[in-house]
């Protein structure tokens, strides 16, 4: 047998084995998903600090590299040199973006935790009085409406002698000797309050593996940003090794392509999104809104979200409004549509710019369909992964366009603009 027929005849193995092998494992999925599914939430909670890590330093790689420019700038060239002095310039900058970091959150959290803390405490300390309000407003309306009236009135009358007729007949009769009081107690009330107990504990227990999981997540990070070149080059290598020379370069350019997308964004709407609470905050203390700082923070936390993070703060802060003043809750929904349209029309555009190159219709179907999969976490990042995605194609169709020598542009096909090819 010539050696060109084994060769071929071993392409033949490996593409059948293959199917096979893609057959097999494609059956697994389908009959054992959830096992599957319980296997890969294990794995991401073991490697969660690891993630929590490549968050922090893919947020921190923006400041590490212009704090790096800057002692590079203030470096010799004749200390350049030395790859040991190009280390610990490196290991200053990651030392001195983390400790920003951690200076710029601690000087948000003291502004605003002492001011939230009043507002939560004032809100609670209020409730007796809003409770009040409330049940004027129910008189009112119930003297105003006579039969909507009675029939809320059978329901209370109802549910009071059922009530009444628990507390007779279980209840009290339970407390009336010390014997079957005991035994009530060990037999009923004990357990949910063990219950409570292990809530309680499990909160704490789980408190303190986020914490755990904060520092070797901050460990992880200086490694990542220490050896982010080595990693970069390591992957170049595999994926050269993996394809042709041509292709390897169009998937080393979208994944540069897509850093720049996620960066964009993400960078962009975290400083966006401080400068609206900012805003908010200042303007709820000129406006004599209630509770101003807890507004501010839930309004700019919730403005990360794209499209309809304005909104979905803007619901509870008014109806907090509304419960001590309804006119300025009227105000305040003119004040977040004002905010609103100088976040989408200036503020945005200022520092985004076109960093996902979306059309309005695509960030609304991005955040629609993550959000649905993957909760609030999808809903801030479905935009630029979407975007990433849109890139891609985009590329893929214009490279084909281009091959078969034929527009590229959309307006070219827009109409009846009748068959291509003659």
């Amino acid at each position: 047998m010539k050696r060109e027929d084994r060769h071929s005849y071993l392409a033949i193995g490996l593409t059948a084995f293959a199917v096979i092998s893609a057959s097999l494992c494609l059956f697994f999925l389908l009959f054992h998903m959830k096992e599957v599914t319980g296997f890969l939430n294990t794995i991401g909670g073991i490697l969660r600090p690891i993630f929590m890590g490549a968050v922090i330093a893919f947020l921190l790689l923006p400041v590490h590299r212009n704090i790096l420019k800057f002692l590079l700038a203030m470096t010799s060239d004749r200390k350049k040199e030395d790859l040991r002095n190009l280390a610990f310039l490196n290991l200053m900058a990651i030392i001195l973006s983390l400790a920003l970091a951690v200076f710029l959150i601690y000087l948000l959290l003291a502004m605003v935790i002492p001011q939230v803390y009043e507002s939560i405490v004032g809100l609670i300390q209020a409730i007796p009085d809003y409770i009040e309000v409330v049940q004027g407003w129910l008189q009112t309306f119930f003297e105003d409406n006579p039969d909507i009236q009675a029939s809320v009135m059978s329901i209370y009358n109802s549910s009071a002698a059922s009530l009444e007729q628990w507390l007779n007949s279980d209840i009290l009769p339970k407390l009336e000797s010390s014997s079957s009081a005991l035994d009530w107690l060990r037999k009923d009330v004990m357990p949910n309050l063990t219950g409570v107990v292990a809530g309680v504990s499990g909160m704490l227990v789980g408190l303190l593996v986020l914490v755990k999981d904060l520092l070797i997540a901050l460990i992880v990070s200086v490694y990542l940003l220490a050896r982010k070149d080595i990693f970069a080059a390591q992957g170049k290598k595999i994926v050269y090794s993996l394809f042709r020379t041509d292709a390897a370069d169009l998937i080393i350019g979208e994944a540069c392509n897509a850093y720049k997308i996620m960066s964009g964004f993400i960078n962009g709407k975290l400083l966006d999104s401080l400068i609206i609470g900012i805003i908010c905050l200042v303007c709820c203390n000129i406006f004599k809104f209630p509770y101003p700082a807890l507004i501010a923070v839930i309004v700019g936390v919730t403005n990360i979200i794209p499209f309809f993070g304005p909104f979905i703060g803007a619901i509870p802060c008014g109806l907090l409004i509304f419960l001590v003043n309804p006119l300025q809750a009227v105000y305040f929904a003119i004040f977040i549509l004002v905010l609103q349209q100088f976040d989408g029309n200036i503020l945005g555009p200022k520092i985004l710019g076109d960093s996902t190159g979306l059309a309005s219709f695509w960030v609304l179907f991005s955040i629609l369909l993550f959000g649905g999969l993957f909760g609030f976490g999808g809903m801030v990042l479905g935009v630029p992964v979407f975007a990433m995605f849109y890139s891609v194609v985009s590329r893929l169709v214009s490279y084909g366009l281009r091959s078969r020598g034929l527009p590229q542009e959309t307006e070219d096909y827009m109409g009846r603009t009748g068959p291509l090819s003659k």
